[in-house]
Formats: C-alpha cells, sequence, structure tokens
C-alpha cells in the first residue's frame, strides 16, 4: 500500500504522493489553506480560523462556500483514488472546522521538531555522538526558510519566529556535542557564522570560547570575551550573563575543566527514543470528577458480580452524555461489553433504544423487533417472558456489560418498563445500566414518573449541576482560551453555567466579538451564517430526527448526493452536525444509513423550533414521502408522525394507515400502551366523513386502553364507537364495539345500579340479525351483563348460560373463557353460589387459559369457597395463585388476589391487616395502571352509599347461618362494621 502524501514546509512549499511525485495544489488560497493545515496536522483548525486568516480578518460573503470548495479541490488532490461518497481519510470535517489527518512524521516540520528534542535530550543524557546524529538528520530538513512564500501572512510569522529559535538552538545543541566528542579547530569557522547570525546569543559565544581555547588560542579566545561585551552593552546596556562571566574567570585562570575530553564517556546502555509529541485528544471532563469516581466505583462492584444502575439527570446541555460516553470508555478500558441505546425525539417503534441495545449486546434474532404475541397468548404473561429473554441476552456472556440508555425523557412507555425490569434485575448480574434523563416530564410523563420513583429505590443518582466561575475557568483553560479578566465571570452570567451553552457562545465570541444570551439565539446565529443551501438541508434534516443519512436529504430536496454532501460540510465543520463514522460511537449505535447526525439535541431542536408551521408541514410531508417506500413495517410509527403532521397538507389519509398498521403491531409486540397511542394517533387524523372507520378506530382504541389500565376511556370509546355505529346504521362495525364491553373482568363495568336501555336494545336488534355462533355467544354474554344491575337480572343470567352453551360449540377457548367470565358476574345474585363455584370450577380447569385467566378463575372460586365456609378450600386456591404469581408476578394479577386476602383477614377478625392489604394494593393499582385493580378502601367502602356497601360485603362473606358466619363478626367497635352490619340481607 502506497504511503500518504508528504508535506514539505521548509523552502518551497511541496505535497509529494507516496511515489515521491509532487502535487499540484492549485491557487495561491489553496496552497495556503494546505499550509495551515499541514502546520497543525493532527488538531482541528476551526472554520473561522480558517476564513479569518485566508481573508486577512476581511472574508467576502461567501467565504465559507469559498472555503468548502477549496476543501473539495484539496481532497481531490490529495485522494484522487477515493470512491464517491466514501468519507474522506486524509483531510477531514470535524468539529468545529477541519483536520488533517496524517501521521506527523509525514511533515516536515514536525519531523524537525521531533528530531530536535530527541537530539537536546540524547545531550542531557551525554550520549553526544547520537545528539550529533540526530541533530544532523533534524538540520538537513532545512531547505530553505519555513513557510517563505507565505512569509507576509499573519498565520506563518509565529510559526516561522519560533522554529528560527528551533533551529539556532539546534545549532548550539550540535557544537556542543562535537565539542565534548574533542573537536574544537573544526568547529570555530561555523561558531564565527552563528554568533554573526545571533550576536546576542549568549550560549553560542561561549561555545565560540571554548573552542578557541581549546584550540591553543587563547587570545582570540580572550578578544571574543571582549567583542560580546562591547556587543552587549553598546547595542542593549547590558553585562554578560553569569555563564559568560565564569567563563571568562575559567580562561584567565586556565581552569583544568576547559581542557579537551579525553575520551568519548563509554557507551550508554539501550534506551527507549524520546517521546514524540502525543496525537490531540478530546477535552477532558470538567468538574465531574465526584461523579466519574462514583461511576468507577460501581463499575469494580459489576466486576464482582454486584450490578445495579446509575441515573443521571440534568438539564439539556448540562453534559450528561458527555458524562456516559467517559464512563462507557472507562467501563471498555476495563474489559466491559459496550451497548448504546438512544430514545428518540418524537414517535418511534416500540422498544426502540432496547432494539439498538439488545442488538449491540449480541442478539441476532430480531428480539424486539417482531411480533411476538399470538391470539391465545395471555398479553401480560407473553410481556414478562420477553423482559426475561431480553435480560438473558444481556447477561448471558461473563464477560461484564455497560448498557447506556440516554434521553430516558423521550422513551416510550414500553421501554420505560423494561428499564424498570432490567435495572432491578442487575444487581444480581454483571450489569451496569447507566441512563440519562432531563428533569422534564417527557413525551410519557405518568410512565416515565413510574420509571424515575422505581429507579430511585435501585439505582445510584447522579444530578449534574451548572459550572460555577472556576468550573468555567477550568474549561476556558482547557479550550485553550486566552484569560481575560472578568471573563469567567460574564460567561457564567450570560449562560447559566451550561456547558453547551457556554461551547456555543465561544464559538461566537471568536467571530463576533458577541455573547448571545440564550442556546436558540447562539445555534440560529450560527446557522445564519452558512450558505443557503446548507441551512435548507439543515432544516430538512431537524425534520427528519437526529441521525439522518444523504439518501433522504437528497430525496426531500431534489438535490445530487454531491450536492447533498457538499452543502452539509459547513454544518459539519461549524459543529452543528458530526459525521459519525460506523462504529464510532460507543458501542457502534449509530443507525444504519445516517452519514450525519446533530452534534447535540438542542441543535436540532432549535432548528426544528425556528419553521413555520407550513414549512415544517411541507417537509415532514416530503420525509414521509421519501422514506414510506423504504422502512420496514416495523417502523410504520415513523411515517405515521411524518404523515400526521403534514395531515393538512395531504398526509391525513397514509396518517391513518400507517398508525393503524403501527398500532396492531405494538399489539403483536406487547406493547399495549404505544398501541393506544397510535389508536388515538389514528383517530386524531381521520378525516371527517368516514364515520365507520372511526367506529372501527374507537374499538380498537378501548381495546387498547382497557389492556394498559384506562377502563373508563375504554368505556368512553366503545360507546362513542357504537353511537357512531348505531347512526350510520353499519352493523359490521357495530357488533365489535358492542362486544368488546364483554371481555374478561372481576368486575362488571358498569357502575353499580347502572341500565342502560338503549345499549340493551342495541344488542337485542343484534341478536335478532343473522350471526355466527361465536358472535351471538359474544353478544349474549355482552347482555348479560347489561342485565345484571336491573329488574331482568335473572334473564341475564340465563343469556350468559346460553352463551356458554353455544361457545362450547365452537371449539373455542379463549369465547369459553370469556363467556364463563360473563356468566359469573351475570349470576352474581343470591342463592346461585354452587353454580358460580361450579362455572369457576370450570374455568379454572380449561387447558391453554393464560396465567392471568387462570388467576382470575381461582379468585371467583375462591369468592364461593369463602361463601360456602370452605376455608381449607379457599388456602388451597390462595396457594395455587401464589405458584402462578411466582412464575409470572405481575402488579394487576397479585392486586386480585390481594383482594381475596383482604376478605380472609376481616374473616379471622385481622382488620389492620385487612386495611393495609387494600391499602397497598391502592398504591400498586396507581403505580402499574393495572386493568381490573379491586383496590377500594374499606373504609371507603363502608362510607359508600348503602346498596354499594351490602354489595361488596356480600361478593365475599359467607350468609348468616353458614358454619363460618361466626368467623366473620367483627369487634363491635369497628365503624364500618357498626355502619353497614344492621343493613345486611339475610342471603
Amino acid at each position: 500500500m502506497a504511503a500518504g502524501p508528504e508535506f514539505r514546509l521548509f523552502g518551497p512549499f511541496e505535497v509529494a504522493d507516496g511515489s515521491g511525485r509532487v502535487l499540484d495544489l492549485g491557487t495561491r488560497k489553496q496552497r495556503e489553506l494546505a499550509a495551515m493545515l499541514a502546520i497543525e496536522t493532527g488538531r482541528v483548525v476551526s472554520l473561522d480560523r480558517l476564513i479569518d486568516e485566508l481573508w486577512a480578518g476581511e472574508p467576502p460573503a461567501r467565504a465559507t462556500r469559498t472555503l468548502q470548495a477549496y476543501i473539495a479541490h484539496l481532497r481531490k488532490v490529495l485522494e484522487p483514488d477515493r470512491a464517491p461518497r466514501t468519507p474522506p481519510s486524509v483531510l477531514l470535517t470535524r468539529e468545529p472546522g477541519y483536520q488533517l489527518a496524517v501521521p506527523p512524521g509525514q511533515v516536515d516540520l514536525w519531523r524537525f521538531t521531533a528530531w530536535v528534542d530527541e537530539g537536546h535530550a540524547a545531550l542531557a543524557l551525554g550520549a553526544h555522538a547520537e545528539a550529533v546524529e540526530i541533530l544532523d538528520r533534524a538540520l538537513g530538513l532545512w531547505r530553505g526558510d519555513p513557510l517563505g512564500e507565505f512569509a507576509d501572512r499573519e498565520f506563518a510569522r509565529p510559526v516561522r519566529t519560533r522554529l528560527t529559535e528551533l533551529r539556532a538552538a539546534a545549532q548550539e545543541d550540535r557544537f556542543d556535542a562535537r565539542s565534548a566528542l574533542g573537536e574544537s579547530a573544526s568547529l570555530i569557522p561555523g561558531l564565527e557564522a552563528l554568533v554573526e547570525d545571533g550576536p546576542y546569543r549568549e550560549r553560542a559565544w561561549s561555545l565560540l570560547v571554548l573552542a578557541l581555547y581549546r584550540a591553543g588560542r587563547q587570545a582570540d579566545a580572550l578578544a571574543a570575551l571582549r567583542r560580546v561585551r562591547a556587543r552587549l552593552s553598546d547595542d542593549l546596556g547590558l553585562r554578560p550573563g553569569p555563564e559568560l562571566q565564569d567563563l571568562e574567570r575559567s580562561v584567565f585562570d586556565q581552569s583544568p575543566a576547559l581542557r579537551l575530553p579525553s575520551r568519548e564517556l563509554p557507551p550508554e546502555p539501550p534506551r527507549a527514543a524520546a517521546a514524540r509529541p502525543a496525537e490531540p485528544v478530546g477535552d477532558g471532563l470538567v468538574a465531574r470528577s465526584a461523579q466519574m469516581a462514583l461511576i468507577e466505583r460501581r463499575l469494580g462492584e459489576v466486576r464482582r458480580g454486584r450490578g445495579g444502575a446509575v441515573l443521571v439527570t440534568g438539564e439539556a446541555g448540562i453534559g450528561k452524555t458527555r458524562l456516559v460516553r467517559a464512563a462507557a470508555d472507562l467501563a471498555a478500558a476495563r474489559g466491559f461489553r459496550l451497548a448504546w441505546g438512544r430514545c428518540a425525539d418524537g414517535t418511534a417503534p416500540a422498544f426502540w433504544p432496547w432494539r439498538q441495545i439488545v442488538r449491540e449486546a449480541g442478539d441476532e434474532s430480531g428480539l424486539l423487533s417482531m411480533e411476538t404475541l399470538s391470539p391465545r397468548q395471555d398479553p401480560g404473561a407473553a410481556l414478562f417472558a420477553l423482559y426475561e429473554e431480553v435480560l438473558d441476552v444481556l447477561t448471558s456472556d461473563e464477560t461484564p456489560l455497560a448498557v447506556v440508555l440516554d434521553d430516558l425523557h423521550w422513551a416510550d412507555v414500553s421501554s420505560l418498563r423494561l428499564l424498570t425490569f432490567v435495572a432491578d434485575a442487575a444487581a444480581r448480574h454483571r450489569l451496569l445500566v447507566l441512563v440519562t434523563s432531563r428533569p422534564e416530564p417527557g413525551d410519557h410523563p405518568d410512565a416515565l414518573r413510574d420509571t424515575l420513583a422505581a429507579l430511585s429505590r435501585s439505582a445510584e443518582r447522579v444530578d449534574l449541576g451548572p459550572f460555577t466561575a472556576g468550573d468555567v475557568a477550568s474549561y476556558l483553560r482547557a479550550k485553550g482560551v486566552s484569560e481575560e479578566p472578568g471573563l469567567a465571570e460574564r460567561l457564567l452570567a450570560r449562560t447559566g453555567g451550561n456547558p453547551f451553552y457556554l461551547g456555543e457562545v465561544l464559538r461566537l465570541r471568536g467571530s463576533e466579538g458577541t455573547v448571545p444570551s440564550g442556546a436558540r439565539d447562539v445555534i440560529e446565529r450560527r446557522a445564519a451564517r452558512l450558505p443557503e443551501e446548507t441551512r435548507t438541508l439543515l432544516h430538512a434534516a431537524a425534520v427528519a430526527g437526529r441521525d439522518v443519512g444523504v439518501d433522504l436529504l437528497e430525496a426531500v430536496t431534489d438535490s445530487t448526493p454531491e450536492q447533498v454532501m457538499a452543502a452539509m460540510e459547513p454544518a459539519v465543520a461549524t459543529g452543528l452536525l458530526v459525521e459519525p463514522p460506523e462504529g464510532s460511537e460507543p458501542g457502534g449505535s449509530t443507525p444504519a444509513g445516517a452519514e450525519y447526525r446533530f452534534a447535540h439535541a438542542l441543535v436540532r431542536e432549535a432548528l426544528y423550533a425556528g419553521l413555520g408551521r407550513l414549512e415544517r408541514s411541507r417537509l415532514h410531508l416530503r420525509v414521509g414521502e421519501a422514506l414510506e417506500p423504504v422502512l420496514p413495517e416495523a417502523e410504520s410509527a415513523t411515517l405515521a408522525h411524518h404523515f400526521a403532521q403534514a395531515a393538512k397538507l395531504g398526509g391525513a389519509d397514509k396518517a391513518v394507515k400507517h398508525a393503524s398498521r403501527a398500532a396492531r403491531h405494538a399489539t403483536g409486540q406487547l406493547a399495549h400502551t404505544e398501541a393506544a397511542d397510535l389508536w388515538a394517533l389514528a383517530l386524531s387524523a381521520l378525516p371527517p366523513g368516514r364515520d365507520a372507520e372511526r367506529a372501527r378506530i374507537l374499538t380498537e382504541l378501548g381495546q387498547a386502553r382497557r389492556t394498559v389500565g384506562r377502563p373508563e376511556q375504554a368505556r368512553r370509546d366503545w360507546e362513542e364507537a357504537i353511537r357512531i355505529a348505531r347512526d350510520i346504521g353499519d352493523r359490521d362495525a357495530l357488533i365489535p364495539a358492542v362486544a368488546a364491553i364483554g371481555g374478561p373482568s372481576l368486575w362488571n363495568w358498569r357502575p353499580y345500579g347502572v341500565v342502560d336501555a338503549e345499549m340493551v336494545a342495541t344488542i337485542e336488534g343484534l341478536l335478532n340479525g343473522p350471526l355466527p355462533d361465536a358472535g351471538r355467544a359474544a353478544l349474549l354474554g355482552a347482555l348479560a351483563l347489561e342485565l345484571h344491575y336491573g329488574p331482568r337480572s335473572a334473564e341475564g343470567e340465563r343469556f350468559a348460560a346460553e352463551a356458554v352453551e353455544l361457545a362450547r360449540t365452537t371449539g373455542d377457548g379463549p369465547l369459553l373463557a370469556r363467556t364463563l367470565n360473563n356468566y359469573l358476574l351475570a349470576a352474581f345474585r343470591p342463592g346461585r353460589n354452587a353454580a358460580r363455584r361450579a362455572a369457576a370450577e370450570e374455568l379454572a380447569h380449561l387447558p391453554g387459559l393464560p396465567v392471568s385467566g387462570e388467576v382470575m378463575a381461582r379468585v371467583f372460586l375462591m369468592s364461593c369457597l369463602l361463601r360456602d365456609g370452605d376455608l381449607p378450600g379457599w388456602d388451597r386456591e390462595l396457594a395455587r395463585c401464589g405458584t402462578l404469581l411466582d412464575r409470572t408476578p405481575r402488579p394487576e394479577l397479585e392486586s386480585m388476589v390481594r383482594v381475596a386476602q383482604t376478605a380472609r383477614s376481616t374473616l379471622d377478625g385481622r382488620w389492620d391487616e385487612a386495611e393495609e392489604l387494600l391499602a397497598h394494593d391502592m398504591r400498586s393499582a396507581r403505580r402499574s395502571g393495572a386493568a381490573g385493580s379491586g383496590a377500594w378502601s374499606l373504609r371507603s367502602r363502608a362510607a359508600a352509599p348503602r346498596a354499594v356497601s351490602r354489595r361488596c360485603w356480600t361478593s365475599w362473606w359467607p350468609p348468616p347461618g353458614n358454619p363460618a358466619w361466626s368467623r366473620c363478626v367483627p369487634s363491635p367497635s369497628w365503624r364500618p362494621w357498626r355502619r353497614t352490619a344492621p343493613r345486611w340481607p339475610a342471603s
């Protein structure tokens, strides 16, 4: 493989390729640009500095675009064989400008500096022959004055001055080493020339005096001393320094120390070559040492098998991602595997960050991308099993794993709940979960609040605060900003100590001399200086998301790939975007096809907020149309988001289509909260006049909301769907909406005593028409529940029994379970306990019953056993429920069993325990949003209307005369008993 280009800055500026052929760099300004970058090889030179230097502080209006053209030309010259759309490897775009990425040894200025330093080090160690050899090599590079053709340019002056001084020092070191090797007379001509070129360099005069003395020319040595004394006095009014004065005395005294050394010092043992200048590294963390110490301690504990989680919180731009990136680097250095996941701002597929994490942790099955739920599976049990599979992926390798979940405030609900599970389980594994989050409500405030509350019990929290004035001063030193009185305090006052704002205002301060007061202000001012085509692409990218590819921008803006890449160069150079090479981020989490990423979420947010409503909608529509042919069905949520934002411009139909598709996919992934949100999105985008479709979407929305524990919202959705379908006379839309109300539940969904006569009439009307047996069974069960609280409750029980018989004939297990559940609620009447007990036993023993269905059936059975006074049977069923919950611990199932335990506690007179059980149930229900929770405190029940109190107690307690009745009589002092017991019926 040919060597890279070599940069020669001594004498005429040249760049040669690997074969030695000198390259044509083009115009003077292009040569000047290449020289500026070569001087700083390995370091980033800011865009502002390049423009300022090239045009001497007076840049033309289109300076950025012109500079970009120069860069493009140099890239073609330096890498003529680079394929189109292949990232450059020599001249890189790196925030906040450009970087020449060649080994320092390929720049003659760097080799000269390194060899001079190495020769000086050898001289100090007494290795005189080696010093001469190295210094000869260094001085041989001096083909002429450095940067000679740019001597009039400001950027060249300090470099030329430094190198001239370095050359003189190298010449002195070389003469010193030769003198130590025994040379004297041969050195005199060179030293005479040296003092002529630098008449005030006292070390050169000392070497000349010593050479003259050792050559037997003592008089000439004294004459040289008189010359230097006179020169210093006449020109500068100074006396010779201490070293020259000491030398003068030694010459007068003919000191033995001035004699020639008799021989070279013995050879030194082998030693390592002098260290060469290190490649620049990224800025270190400022004011975060305590936080890094905590993370370092946790990494040590994880290696010993005690995993856990660390939650890093702070406002936008405070450095959360910077801290966890440093933590990830530290973990990698300690031998950890890494897996990153970033939450998306806006609608994204369920489990989006966890998909990235499990893929990087080694999963190749698409665990969280495919639909996993079959119609016969219990959603809760399947979800718990999915969580366990994720944990297995993360912990199957013996090597410890550090997981980073960035921007939790944007996470979908399914990802939040999975995080709660993983963070809790991490304590038992060699697993550390690093989470970043802003202190704001997020896209799903309730779910985020619950997750943060759970993390407060299982994770260590790191709150990042703003910089102090001292921290700002440290930051300025790290950035190489020259100290000015009061600068740190002024910047602190303007930025509030926010590191991101601080970096932004420093960029503008360097080029404009002003410090804007807000981040959006800063970002907009930076963007305003870019070419128009660059701003256009940035706005399109802001609509597309945090990561964006050339293909998408090409389609959205009707540009060619070359135009996109050229126009994005200034945005990368100014630091608004970064170009993450594949695998460059920790864990390699850059999405496939994403050539650009916004440097910070605030950049994208500011650019997006700056768009007008019309332009924003237009861009969403274009982005949606560009993504539609290429995104898989699993990412339909992304398309739904873009088309919904463009609903007024013709995106409504596609928004409904993709939101519905995404909702069904989310249901198959057990992401029921996301499914509910997506059905709601489809509903909001649906144009007027499509009532049948509106009724169907409402029915689906109600199903999703009921599954995630929002029964009141589900009821309103179904009632609205039924009303719409009834008004338009659409039987096909009406049947599923009506049937939805009869789903399995521990309680009747209607409030106590309420009968909806219109709903009854609707169901009876449907039953009078043609129906398949399965549909008739579902509607009969729903009718039974609607009739239960009215005078036709006995008729309702008969309808429920008929539904059970029909379900048996279909051979449909889930339908039979549903109708048996309907029967258990419809038959909840005096004297029907034996029939209910038989139905509950049948339901509990149905083959293929999901865990939730079996727990519910056994809770029904426990109610019947208690009313029969069969306490041993009740205890056996409780034990079976405990076994089921051990296999599938789920809050809503535990809530069902806790209601039954509460009844038993009252039987035994353990009133405080009963109160605590139901209070715990209420807390759990609030945290989990569990559907069908039985949480209702005893005191609130006792304070309810008479009929409700009678209903609640008789649902569990045995009637008077039953052998267990004597155990049910509480203390006369208990207030709820005094208020309700006299009103209970005899049976």
